[in-house]
């Protein structure tokens, strides 16, 4: 195939439809419901999410400090960013039901595992690397392999659709917890986000997500260059340390939104406030984002996003402790909305420059970018805060960050190279 398919401004030839996406009897519908419910009880909300929670009860069983409890977290990012390019091969390969469908079934073993096979500290490290291992395919490079398939007109709305999942799943997660902590103590309620795995994502998908047979990729026929192309091209080069970079301001300052307004003397309620609409936002980003990249070029969207992102980051370390809560809460949905954008931009970039050929491999090693970027922020924020008793320099450090971020996407958008030779 030519090339030409996929323009140096990100702005691919839409292909002929495959369905009617308008008719709410478009098969693809159910397909989205289930990534989004997918993405909602994914590894993210599930265990990132549950984790603050489970920590003090952890501590108090086993003895271990809230460090060594949180280095599990690193663990399990570590080993998903080791096996992510090899899941997405196995998809491209296998299919996406071959892979998500056993990896649903693992992520909800691992909450039993943690719960009464780990209570030895190595146990627990090592269960938790394992885990990471084992569930990258419950995350989004399954969904969004899913949804391409199914849509082109409305593609990126689709995407940034089940992409709210989850926000969604970070705004329910904490409070189902501490309900079920209150009941059943903390064994009882991580065996039971296990069982709740098994009953909505898992049965749910099972039912939904099959692959759209009349998708090119389905015929053998998916347009697009192989994975070792794309891999050398400068457009991808762009693409990964963008992400990266994003990754490490907009994820790592996640765990420290609310201490942001405590140090600020706010209460915990405007604290947790604060942090919520930090997730509220980050939905609210996702399915903008996404509408925007069906009409505009991919790489501008995602470099507006992130310099409104970079403006919060700078307006937050300049007001220092004079900001207020409504103005500290204007800034949390500023930032937000950046991080709503990047989960996006992933898949569209991809299909968008290098086609469907090799979707899944290439998602594979952009979110090991994504993962690194998320393992190094939240440790640098916090270091950031230890040596100098305030935010204030980790904040503008995450604002060059998210400066370079924006320039990256542009120069991305501005790409005039196309990759040559195979896959024509």
């Amino acid at each position: 195939m030519s090339m030409d398919a996929f323009p140096a401004d990100g702005r691919a030839a839409i292909s002929a439809p495959i369905g009617n996406e308008a008719s709410l009897a478009f098969p693809g519908w159910r397909v989205l419901l289930g990534a989004t419910l997918g993405l909602a009880f994914s590894p993210g909300p599930m265990i990132f999410g549950s984790m603050g929670m489970i920590a003090p009860f952890l501590a108090a069983a086993h003895g271990w400090s809230r460090g060594q409890i949180m280095l599990s977290l690193t663990l399990f990012n570590v080993a998903g960013l080791l096996v992510a390019p090899y899941t997405g091969r196995l998809i491209d390969r296998y299919g996406v039901r071959a892979v998500l469908l056993p990896s649903l079934v693992l992520l909800a073993a691992g909450f039993a595992a943690l719960a009464f096979l780990s209570s030895s500290l190595t146990g627990f490290y090592a269960v938790a690397f394992v885990w990471g291992a084992l569930t990258i395919g419950t995350q989004s490079i399954s969904y969004t392999k899913l949804i391409s398939g199914w849509f082109v007109a409305h593609r990126g709305l689709a995407i940034g659709i089940a992409a709210a999942g989850l926000g969604a799943g970070y705004s329910i997660v904490p409070l189902l917890m501490a309900r079920l902590l209150a009941g059943m103590g903390w064994q009882g309620a991580y065996a039971l986000l296990g069982l709740l795995v098994l009953a909505v994502p898992l049965l749910v998908n099972w039912r939904v997500a099959h692959p759209n047979p009349l998708a090119p990729d389905a015929q053998g026929e998916a347009e697009g260059v192989p994975l070792g192309q794309a891999l050398r091209s400068p457009a991808f080069a762009l693409m990964a340390l963008s992400i990266l970079l994003a990754s490490a301001a907009l994820t790592g300052v996640v765990p420290h939104m609310a201490l942001l307004a405590l140090d600020r003397g706010f209460s915990k309620g405007d604290a947790a406030i604060t942090a919520s609409v930090y997730g509220l936002s980050t939905i609210v980003g996702r399915v903008i984002v996404g509408w925007l990249a069906d009409r505009f070029s991919v790489p501008r969207v995602a470099a507006l996003f992130f310099g409104l992102s970079m403006a919060g980051f700078a307006l937050a370390g300049a007001l220092g402790a004079a900001a207020s809560l409504p103005l500290l809460i204007f800034l949390s949905l500023m930032i937000g909305l950046g991080f709503g954008a990047e989960s996006d931009v992933i898949a569209l970039l991809i299909i968008r420059y290098f086609g469907r050929r090799a979707f899944g491999a290439i998602y594979g090693w952009l979110l090991s970018a994504f993962l690194v970027g998320a393992s190094i922020g939240a440790p640098l924020f916090g270091f950031g805060h230890d040596r100098f008793h305030s935010y204030g320099v980790a904040l503008y450090v995450a604002t060059g960050v998210m400066a370079l971020a924006v320039v990256l996407m542009l120069a991305l958008s501005a790409q005039t190279g196309r990759p040559q030779g195979e896959g024509q």
